[in-house]
């Protein structure tokens, strides 16, 4: 018996899933889901998958996959179409390889003009601080086989500080001044609820404040790239000095979660591990121009989700990688994406993993994520009928066992044109031989009554 059908016994023994097929999904009832691998098994890192249903009815989805992430040469962004009518996943294909490089975490999206994108980013020095972000559109995306034909490809360029840092990062920095701001924000938040303490044995110190306020105003202010510039002095006339200037708030964004479109707008989340915070980049006329939100900071509040309330306002869901509580953090905007309220913890359990929204036809939105305070073992989905106020559905697609090296995380979901509610997530378990473990990405799919029932 070779390793892949030794694994699919293991998997169906186990009870990790419902229903796993092959890359063909079968006839589904209602009121059920159903699971489909959407390429073998395999020993190769793959993870941070995407998803999207393409005009034609069709799926396409995307991930990374190579020997490893940040510091592995050889990871290429690939993908794999799912064909509607003979509901089958095909051989995946390469969506994207900068060759010496690492390219991450895909995002697919179809805007309201037929048009595909994809943008991910190329991690240029093995930390993450170093990803330039890049992206693609095609028109021509809905052939049976193989990836698109690309129209455009750029990079996008990240200047989130307006470009006022021209003679060196001064001390009226638009920038700095609005993180330094957020910081204030935040903290207040925290001590008013009782987050902050004297001795830090259960909790926040005013020191681990300050400490983590230094060590992100210092990037902020590029003290990295030290360079004759111009500061401000008391009688507002430019002086000659030594400042910094603002490379490393322009490079290190990272892709996670699809955009969202509002008429001709689409905001796109970003998220950067080097300053460890979420910002919105912001495009009215389809890629030609883009323009960024102010810093979006909370405790490690990063990789965030976006979904469109009934009164036009944004909330965004966000990863915890911060510390305790380990909940989903929230931030709201009421003016399109640019401004957003200070950072708070909402009652939803996160293990510092991706979690992922989306607003269903009905007004009901549905959150998929690993819905405990350690680990990745568990992945559920949520509904809410009060846009995320409570949410009293809950379904699990993967339940593994706590310590093991079953995992389920980092997932994307949508719902299609016909109502189906479509996840894909990276899937991991224990070899069989006992050496190591395997991974690929799962395609679930249900119906919204499958989640209230």
């Amino acid at each position: 018996m070779n390793i892949i059908s030794s694994l699919s016994i293991f998997v169906l023994f186990f009870g990790l899933f419902p229903e796993i097929t092959s890359g063909h999904r079968k006839s589904q009832p209602a009121d059920s889901v159903s699971f489909e691998s959407i390429f073998p098994f395999q020993k190769q890192h793959c993870h941070g998958s995407t998803i999207v249903e393409l005009p034609n009815k069709d799926l396409l989805a995307a991930w990374f996959q190579g020997s490893g992430e940040r510091t592995a040469d050889d990871v290429a962004i690939k993908g794999a179409r799912y064909n509607h009518k003979t509901k089958k996943w095909g051989n995946p294909f390469i969506m994207a390889d900068v060759p010496g490089f690492p390219d991450i975490n895909p995002v697919l999206f179809v805007d309201n003009q037929k048009r595909l994108w994809l943008f991910w980013y190329t991690v240029m020095a093995y930390q993450w601080s170093t990803s330039l972000l890049k992206y693609r559109y095609s028109d021509k995306f809905m052939q049976k086989e193989g990836p698109p034909e690309w129209k455009w490809q750029d990079v996008l360029h990240m200047k989130p500080d307006g470009g006022m840092a021209t003679d060196g990062i001064n001390k009226n920095d638009s920038f700095v001044v609005n993180l330094t701001r957020k910081f204030d924000e935040y903290y207040d938040y925290l001590k008013q609820s009782g987050q902050v303490v004297e001795n830090g044995a259960n909790g926040i110190t005013v020191k681990d404040l300050e400490k983590a306020k230094s060590l992100y105003l210092e990037i902020a202010k590029g003290k990295n790239l030290i360079s004759d510039g111009k500061e401000i002095n008391d009688k507002g006339v430019k002086v000659k000095a030594q400042l910094g200037y603002p490379l490393l708030r322009r490079i290190g964004w990272q892709t996670r979660n699809k955009p969202l479109q509002i008429g001709n707008r689409m905001i796109l989340p970003l998220y950067s591990d080097g300053l460890n915070l979420s910002i919105m980049a912001i495009t009215d006329d389809r890629g030609e121009h883009w323009s960024f939100s102010e810093p979006i900071l909370g405790g490690g509040a990063i990789q965030p989700s976006l979904a469109l309330n009934k009164d036009g306002s944004l909330t965004i869901l966000m990863r915890d990688n911060g510390p305790a509580p380990k909940r989903l953090m929230k931030s709201v905007s009421r003016d399109g994406g640019y401004t957003w309220s200070s950072v708070v913890d909402t009652d939803v359990p996160n293990p510092g993993t991706a979690a992922d929204v989306v607003v269903l036809q009905s007004g009901n939105r549905a959150l998929v994520l690993n819905d405990i305070e350690e680990g990745r073992h568990r992945l559920s989905v949520w509904l809410s009928a009060d846009e995320g106020k409570t949410w009293p559905y809950r379904k699990i697609l993967v339940n593994g066992k706590p310590g093991s090296v079953v995992r389920g995380h980092y997932p994307a979901i949508i719902q299609g044109k016909d109502g189906q509610i479509h996840v894909s997530y990276t899937n991991q378990i224990a070899a069989p031989d006992g050496h190591g473990e395997l991974k690929n990405i799962i395609h679930a799919s249900f119906s919204e009554s499958w989640l209230t029932h």
